[in-house]
């Protein structure tokens, strides 16, 4: 039965209103073809049921959403024409002993080329088919034993369905297919940050390649993939690595034979000096003559700082900038993976959950492109859920793995009260500043701030409170981010010339200290800590200007031209201001009045640091409070708590009169912090213990008092239970 037989009697019905709305789609969209957009989409809205019931896992609402939106935006998929389409499905029919072609036919063929592979065994014949579609016959004649050795080959990968469905960048593909048509100049090159998708639209070119989709002059051609680093590996002996390369040249320039390499920056001063006897030398002459047609990737920064300085290289490319996708575009490649994963893991990823990981991703990665962060965000979710066998993954879930991945707190709720019950014995806060940094912090770690690009919280320590920032800094840490380590220090007091702001950015490129690596850094590998800026005063005020750059924008740029993100931190500030008066205040934006005899706080801070730079904190901090309830209350469950357990072990039973909690706790100065105090036990307290210790396996304890300016101990008894609690 030939083509248009099948498209005139020998469809059913159903079969035949299904090829009609395709058409319609396509012409609505003002396209000469038809394409894979068209034919799903006609699909889910006419049997979305059945293409449920044929895939597990699938959601026909949902994945119709996402390819409505691919659509809207221009990206049609693959070309599919009718008659190929009619032709496997014949195929199908025939497998299945029916004469006639029905909808499931033509469903099974449009599933299996948008990667949805069909679950039941009657259908398994369209599968093989996309394996090994008709036509593509490789027609590289000679041996290329180098390149196997040394590289990928893609279509024969492509045509054992290894390879993910591609979705979108439809304008990129056909710039790539159109360069390689070109007669002379035929290597393009895409260019674009790391995680757009380059290697993809690569993958996708050996596909087209396997499905003979693709202009004559390319067909039957194989496409290998060759990575510069494999060839440098074992290469001990001198020549070894030219000899390999000149021989894997010569196997691609046969015809049918197209090259990628990626990372071909790499190729750059790889085996021999730069310019004279490195890969890049020999491979310039094959590019120059048109012998081989190459595909190379590699970044913006890369391409500026090895490909362009060398012209000769650069000009035997034709670059094609390939752009990050933006979320509605990643949520139709989620949508694409998110079926082909579940039907190789047996795990179902619902809408909502595909929607909440990309806007995640685009808020909390921005070191990040799209969809590269959306990918890794979905296949841990996958991976998740397979470790724990769920058949699915909620929102609950997606939201629990995507925060783990990043270090975000997780808990807020929890670790917010922990912060308001611990904070006050652990650094001298008066009780309003603690309130205004649990405020703020309540809103912004659960990302309702209107400024979420900014710190989550930018605190100015001045006058007495600027003593605190150690303290402060390692308690937010480890109260909010888990560890007392998740905190990043710079003195900024050592930034006192313009000529110093490379010390905090870098230096420019060509100058000592270009590749060092800088504090700053720390930020992308610990994106959620605290940030504690010291001795702001004393450093020069256009470094103090870039420091408020960065609070007002949320990131540092570097002298690399990356970006140095604070959205996720807390950034502490101290500043040695003396202040009039020592009054605390909330949130800067609460200003008091000005008097010129006694100077508020946020005046006297403009009148150093600037006012620009006091506008941008959030928060400032001044006066610092005595010994109360809640000190004691810490000293008494924590520290005299631990020093307890640890005399127990030795036979030792301490139980903590009050005197002792309150001398302790009128010990606490301004400058005081917790390991004060823990100095303090370490010379005075334990000494007046060790000397109680028991002898064997007896077993002793004591009641520890502090009278008439000395620490007494006593043997306990239990009638005193009431006046002590035993720790």
């Amino acid at each position: 039965m030939a083509p248009g037989e099948a498209a005139d009697g020998g469809l059913l019905p159903g079969a035949r209103r299904l090829v009609e709305l395709a058409q319609q789609k396509q012409q609505h969209g003002g396209r000469q073809h038809l394409h894979s957009a068209h034919w799903l989409l006609a699909l889910l809205e006419r049997h979305g049921a059945m293409v449920e019931s044929m895939v597990d896992g699938l959601d026909a609402t949902a994945l119709a959403g996402q390819w409505q939106n691919q659509l809207a935006q221009g990206e049609t998929g693959t070309p599919l024409a009718c008659t190929e389409v009619l032709e496997l499905a014949r195929a199908n029919a025939e497998a299945r002993g029916q004469n006639r072609i029905s909808e499931r036919d033509i469903a099974a063929v449009i599933l299996a080329r948008c990667g949805y592979r069909p679950a039941q065994k009657d259908l398994l014949i369209v599968v093989e088919a996309m394996a090994t579609p008709p036509g593509y016959r490789p027609r590289a004649h000679r041996p290329t034993p180098m390149l196997e050795r040394f590289g990928r080959d893609l279509t024969r990968e492509a045509q054992q369905g290894q390879l993910s469905a591609f979705v979108g960048r439809e304008e990129e593909v056909q710039l790539v297919i159109e360069t390689l048509c070109r007669r002379t100049k035929r290597n393009p090159l895409l260019v674009g940050p790391a995680g757009v998708g380059k290697t993809a639209i690569v993958e996708e070119l050996a596909q087209r390649l396997v499905a003979s989709q693709v202009p004559a002059v390319l067909v039957g051609a194989r496409l290998f993939a060759v990575q510069p680093s494999t060839l440098v590996a074992g290469t001990s002996v001198v020549g070894e690595l030219e000899n390999r390369f000149k021989a894997l040249l010569k196997e691609a320039s046969q015809d049918g034979v197209l090259l990628f390499i990626d990372e071909v920056h790499s190729v750059v001063g790889a085996g021999g000096r730069t310019g004279t006897d490195d890969v890049a030398s020999l491979l310039k002459p094959a590019l120059a003559r048109g012998e081989i047609a190459c595909i190379a990737a590699t970044t913006d920064d890369e391409f500026r700082r090895y490909i362009e300085p060398d012209a000769a290289l650069e000009r035997r490319f034709q670059p094609i900038r390939i752009q990050e996708l933006n979320a509605e575009q990643t949520l139709v490649v989620l949508g694409a993976l998110a079926g082909e994963l579940g039907q190789l893991r047996g795990v179902q990823v619902g809408g909502a959950a595909l929607s909440w990981l990309v806007d995640f991703a685009a808020q909390f990665l921005p070191n990040r492109r799209f969809p590269d962060k959306a990918i890794d965000l979905l296949e841990q979710c996958i991976a998740y859920a397979v470790a724990r066998d769920k058949h699915a993954v909620e929102l609950a879930d997606a939201a629990a793995v995507a925060r783990r991945m990043v270090g975000m707190p997780v808990a807020v709720t929890e670790r917010l009260a922990a912060l308001r019950r611990e904070l006050p014995g652990r650094v001298a806060l008066v009780e309003e500043d603690i309130q205004a940094l649990v405020g703020r912090l309540n809103v912004t770690l659960r990302s309702l701030d209107l400024r979420p690009a900014r710190p989550n919280a930018a605190l100015l320590l001045v006058d007495r409170a600027a003593a605190l920032g150690e303290a402060l800094g390692g308690a937010l840490a480890e109260l909010l981010f888990g560890s007392a380590e998740r905190v990043i220090a710079i003195d900024f007091g050592s930034f006192t010339s313009p000529a110093d702001l490379s010390m905090l950015l870098g230096a420019p490129p060509g100058y000592v200290g270009y590749a060092d690596t800088l504090p700053i850094h720390r930020l992308a590998q610990m994106p959620w800590c605290v940030l504690r800026c010291d001795n702001v005063h004393a450093c020069h005020p256009q470094i103090r200007q870039v420091l408020a750059q960065a609070l007002e924008s949320g990131f540092f740029t570097d002298a690399h031209g990356k970006r140095a993100y604070l959205s996720d931190a807390v950034v502490l500030i101290t500043a040695e201001v003396a202040l009039a008066s020592q009054r605390s205040l909330g949130f800067a934006g609460e200003r008091p009045a000005a008097d010129s005899e006694s100077p508020g706080i946020i005046q006297s801070a403009s009148a150093m640091l600037g006012a620009g730079f006091v506008d941008r904190c959030d928060l400032v901090f001044a006066a610092v409070a005595g010994a109360d309830a809640a000190q004691q209350r810490w000293l008494r469950e924590r520290l005299l708590a631990e020093l307890s357990v640890r005399y127990r072990r030795q036979g030792l039973e301490l139980h903590w009169d009050d005197s002792l909690v309150q001398w302790l706790a009128g010990q606490r100065t301004a400058q005081s912090g917790p390991r004060d105090w823990e100095r303090l036990v370490d010379e005075r307290l334990s000494p007046a213990l060790i000397e109680h210790l028991p002898f064997g396996e007896q077993v002793r304890s004591l009641v520890v008092r502090f009278e008439a300016g000395t620490i007494r101990t006593d043997d306990y008894q239990p009638e005193e239970r009431q006046r002590h609690d035993g720790i």
